[in-house]
């Protein structure tokens, strides 16, 4: 191991960022091993770890896939969590966070072996795919302090998760924020170390892709979680190209280190579907910035990039232009579902609806937020549905689509009263749907799908349901 990669204890912060500084200049940072990584990383961003050991729990949960021991074996040394390489335990915002930035460094080093080895091999990462995700890097990071700045936009993204942040910024603001407007906030504030070691126009770039954030979220678009008119703020980026493209990676780091409170030995989530689904979120930004689509046209990419893989599966092809295939297409999406068996699942849950709750779901899934009225923006359900689906995984057919079902009715109530309104001012409500999750992953529902029917929800206008 070598000493170089470590920071020595009671190290000045400014010398701690100049010895990731130095590394990133001198090319040996995408050469270090992971855990000297991890140390000189720690170094550098010491105190944002800390904010980040304290952040509330990842919304999607499992089994650790880490080395429950410090073993000396070669071949499972990466298999440790970085957050027990530092700390002793597991944090799960620690874990995902360091991942990304490992996932930073296996793909400078065109290291597809150590990207992709714990993916599954159906949906692993193609090599090609791999080699354009390098290319797209190096054709934006073209300074070693791009490749710092990136970093510093990595470990910032989820510190709006750190509860004692949160309560900071709410009480300047007398209410509760979502965290991508706390981090935001609290940058504005000059509350983030990390921030005062950019130089001013470094500093301007990852502040705009932090208020990019706070605005619109592109990893909810590559789900069909938000609505065309959260698209509206990407036109602040109009004339801030390379802003864009460093918030971009950082998203697609982020979506690398996703499960890496779960596992981390690899970039588990950035597979193939994924960074095909991710790759046309960013084409329709760009068109959207450049003013060459609609708000609604470049969101609608997104589905009928989910439409086009579905059908090279042999699922039948959906239109747009349709509402209720358009609404599906939004379902498909949301379930992140990639092979023609769970598609038809979902197709025959929602059309085994009855038809007042399927127009109640299809009304609400159409809303633009943007001169047609109130939209709803039904945060967190990608999630829920992932746990519906895992929750429901090696039942009968039947069984699967009935727990569908239960949470398209579930999501039709969440979005109940709203439908396009054509000429109405546009206004987007986000709700948090995070209150549901125990009933989801539980035996309950497992047994008894409608069981989620009685769920009751929070209170109109509470901090997490508007």
């Amino acid at each position: 191991m070598s000493s170089a990669a470590h920071i020595a204890p009671g190290t000045a912060p400014e010398e701690s960022h100049l010895a990731l500084k130095e590394s990133i200049c001198q090319g040996r940072f995408v050469g270090l091993d992971d855990k000297d990584a991890v140390h000189l990383l720690h170094g550098a961003f010491g105190p944002e770890l800390e904010r980040l050991r304290n952040a509330t729990a990842a919304s999607e949960l499992g089994n650790t896939g880490f080395s429950p021991v410090e073993s000396e074996d070669e071949d499972d040394r990466y298999r440790r969590s970085p957050s027990r390489q530092l700390f002793g335990a597991d944090h799960d915002e620690v874990n995902r966070t360091l991942t990304a930035m490992l996932a930073l460094k296996w793909i400078l080093s065109a290291n597809y072996g150590a990207f992709s080895r714990c993916q599954t091999p159906s949906t692993r990462l193609r090599q090609e795919s791999f080699e354009a995700l390098k290319q797209y890097f190096d054709d934006v990071l073209l300074t070693p302090e791009d490749v710092y700045s990136l970093l510093v936009a990595v470990v910032v993204n989820d510190l709006g998760k750190d509860p004692g942040l949160a309560e900071e910024i709410a009480a300047r603001f007398g209410k509760n924020l979502n965290h991508d407007i706390v981090v935001y906030e609290a940058a504005k504030a000059d509350l983030i170390p990390c921030m005062r070691q950019l130089d001013p126009n470094t500093r301007d770039n990852i502040m705009l892709g932090l208020q990019m954030g706070s605005e619109l979220n592109a990893a909810q678009l590559a789900q069909a979680e938000n609505v065309p008119g959260n698209l509206e703020g990407l036109l602040k980026m109009r004339g801030h190209g390379h802003a864009f493209s460093l918030k971009f990676l950082e998203l697609l780091l982020d979506v690398s280190g996703a499960v890496g409170h779960v596992d981390g030995s690899c970039a588990k989530m950035l597979t193939e579907p994924v960074f095909q689904t991710f790759m046309a979120a960013r084409d329709a930004l760009v068109d959207i910035m450049a003013g060459q689509s609609t708000l609604r046209a470049g969101y609608d990419r997104v589905l009928l990039k989910r439409d086009s893989m579905l059908r090279e599966t042999g699922f039948r092809a959906l239109s747009i232009s349709q509402p209720e295939e358009r609404a599906l297409l939004r379902l498909l999406t949301m379930g992140r579902t990639i092979d023609k068996a769970q598609a038809e699942l979902f197709a025959g849950a929602f059309y085994a609806l009855p038809q007042s709750t399927r127009k109640q779901l299809v009304d609400g899934l159409s809303v633009d937020g943007y001169e047609d009225g109130t939209a709803i923006l039904p945060y967190y359900m990608p999630a829920m549905m992932s746990e519906g689906i895992k929750n429901m995984g090696g039942m009968e057919a039947s069984a699967q689509q009935d727990g569908l079902g239960s949470l398209m009715r579930f999501l039709a109530r969440v979005v109940r009263g709203t439908k396009p309104s054509p000429g109405q001012p546009g206004v987007i409500k986000e709700r948090n749907l995070l209150f549901a999750r125990d009933t989801i992953r539980s035996e309950a529902f497992r047994k008894n799908p409608s069981v989620l029917d009685d769920l009751q929800f929070p209170a109109e206008g509470s901090d997490t349901f508007e």
